[in-house]
């Protein structure tokens, strides 16, 4: 068996050859297809992993993992690859991973920005989601992040000013800490992303507006604003290719029950919807997100809030266009944002949630010094080298005498260091083995038949669902008018006169229906899905024939069971 390591970030050829290996190495579990060409030529790969020897992968209720909506937050992808690799090679060994792909499907984007992720991967540039001009065709003028030293990374230039509004800090010369009201007397810079200036005047120095602003995570069509109110949402609904690509995945597999979608950083699991607080959304379907959300903490140590109540500062002109909205609010399929690691989190920063609350310039400088005390005792290089450089003189070809120094941002904060890239990943790859688990499982718990009189018979299935969620998922499908009901077939070599061969059961309870310690005791089926359902037939057949039902829902799987009538 190979072994596939989580030491370092996989560039597209190597993730690219590691999907193939795969598919070759595991025929009866993984299958690969591109679901989208990119503007660079490049396959945007969707893997899909189950036991197509226990059925079509269609049938199966299935759960989703995606990474790199963001091209620079690459621990995502890595952690979806690692998911992939884990299934190929526990099953068989693994019995819990055997069981899910052998009633379940797993279906995995691991990088949606191919191109983007490797612009990030390659080169010393920064962006948010693809290298691809916008808004603007050419380079607005201003400040343009980028490595005018050479040294492979993009990090702070200073310049020392007397109107300067930063001063290093008291007990480390390395972090920029905000000059007080009362300072005065001391040396004082003006501090700014390393970079060039396009249409420089020779005195001021803004900020340029992005040359690569969108942002894929704003591209999609729910609750979608035009720029001037979302930057980086495009210039329509599922503008981009790779959008649109992965939201015709999702709808071409109804299936999908819920999911994860792996960004960075933050240490942290949130939910939606973010268009509203939790307390106007559905109770029963928040209280599903914090149920499993608590695996989510119990594998990871991260936090899960709502997005809504413990992101944002503005509720008003709020961000939207989310991904984890539209499968949610759009596609009824509850669907997580994991924020993979976090550098404060790490270096014991207290009270880092909620991110609603400002820290004060005082609490931001302790936030950093802690950073960059963790960085030293536990980062000691990168491939670009010293993970935090010392602040050295360097003569800037627009502004002269300048200062370059600070962290390497991509590896320390962003993403986490390669050394650490191992565990982070693997106990994110833990919880989503446990919430596939919560999938839907119809289950046929008793079929009987009783001889009522010679060559006439009654036939009783009892039909249950065994998993966690309700066979309709979520409440919000059913709102949305999108929930598939449970079918029910009966199949023998005779008449059924009483009973339908064909009907439907509507939907089964799973056990997440319970919010009581008294077990059902306080479940009134007659207002809500029953959690287990019993079918009756009369039928007219010869003594020895066969009696089949099979049981199948659109994301509960399906069941079969045969008696033979005696």
């Amino acid at each position: 068996m190979k072994t596939y390591n989580f030491d370092h970030y996989y560039v597209y050829e190597e993730l690219t050859n590691l999907l193939q290996e795969l598919a070759a190495d595991y025929p009866q579990l993984i299958k690969i297809h591109s679901i989208c060409t990119t503007p660079e030529n490049r396959n945007v790969w969707a893997c899909e992993i189950t036991n197509y020897n226990t059925g079509d992968v269609l049938t199966k209720p299935a759960y989703y993992v995606d990474g790199n909506h963001h091209a620079g937050e690459v621990t995502g992808s890595m952690a979806a690859t690692h998911l992939i690799v884990t299934l190929a090679q526990k099953y068989g060994k693994d019995e819990k991973i055997t069981a899910l792909l052998d009633k379940n499907a797993v279906y995995v984007i691991p990088r949606i920005s191919p191109d983007g992720a490797e612009t990030y991967l390659t080169t010393s540039e920064q962006l948010r989601s693809v290298n691809r001009p916008y808004p603007f065709e050419k380079p607005a003028p201003g400040l343009h992040p980028s490595d005018i030293d050479g040294d492979g990374v993009v990090r702070l230039m200073r310049i020392e000013s007397p109107n300067g509004v930063w001063k290093e800090a008291d007990y480390d010369h390395r972090i920029m800490t905000k000059r007080s009201p009362s300072d005065f007397g001391g040396k004082y810079y003006n501090v700014y992303p390393e970079g060039h200036i396009v249409d420089f005047d020779g005195i001021n120095i803004q900020p340029a507006e992005g040359k690569w602003n969108l942002d894929f995570n704003r591209n999609y069509p729910l609750g979608w604003f035009p720029e001037v109110r979302q930057p980086g949402a495009g210039k329509y609904p599922l503008s981009n290719p790779e959008n649109k690509a992965v939201a015709d995945f999702v709808i071409a597999h109804p299936n999908i029950c819920c999911g994860v979608t792996y960004h960075t950083s933050g240490g942290c699991y949130i939910y939606p919807p973010g268009t509203m607080p939790e307390k106007n959304a559905d109770s029963r379907d928040m209280r599903m997100f914090r149920e499993i959300g608590a695996m989510a903490t119990e594998e990871t140590g991260y936090g899960c809030f709502n997005i809504f109540d413990a992101f944002l500062t503005d509720t008003v002109n709020y961000s939207s266009g989310a991904f984890d909205d539209w499968m949610y609010q759009a596609q009824g399929i509850p669907t997580y944002t994991a924020e993979l690691w976090d550098l404060c989190i790490r270096a014991g920063v207290p009270d880092v949630y909620p991110r609603t609350k400002p820290k004060t310039p005082k609490e931001q400088e302790e936030q950093m010094a802690l950073c960059y005390k963790w960085i030293d005792e536990n980062v000691p290089m990168l491939a670009s080298g010293k993970p935090i450089k010392e602040w050295e003189e360097f003569d800037h070809p627009q502004l002269g005498k300048i200062e370059i120094g600070s962290i390497d941002f991509k590896y320390t904060w962003q993403n986490c260091p390669p050394g650490y890239l191992e565990q982070e990943v693997e106990k994110n790859t833990n919880f989503c083995l446990r919430m596939a688990s919560t999938l839907p499982q119809l289950h046929i718990d008793k079929l009987t038949a009783e001889k009522v009189d010679e060559g006439v018979y009654k036939v009783t299935a009892q039909v249950s669902n065994i998993g966690y969620l309700p066979t309709f998922v979520c409440n919000e499908a059913k709102k949305l008018k999108i929930d598939q009901p449970v079918n029910i077939e009966a199949l023998v070599d005779g008449e059924i006169f009483i009973g339908k061969q064909n009907d439907t059961l509507g939907h089964i309870e799973g056990f997440s229906g319970v919010n009581s310690a008294y077990g059902y005791k306080n479940i009134d089926t007659r207002k809500h899905d029953a959690f287990t359902k019993a079918i009756t037939w009369a039928v007219k057949a010869k003594a020895g024939a066969e009696f089949t039902v099979k049981v199948s829902g659109v994301k509960a799987g399906h069941a079969e069971a045969t008696i033979t009538l005696e």
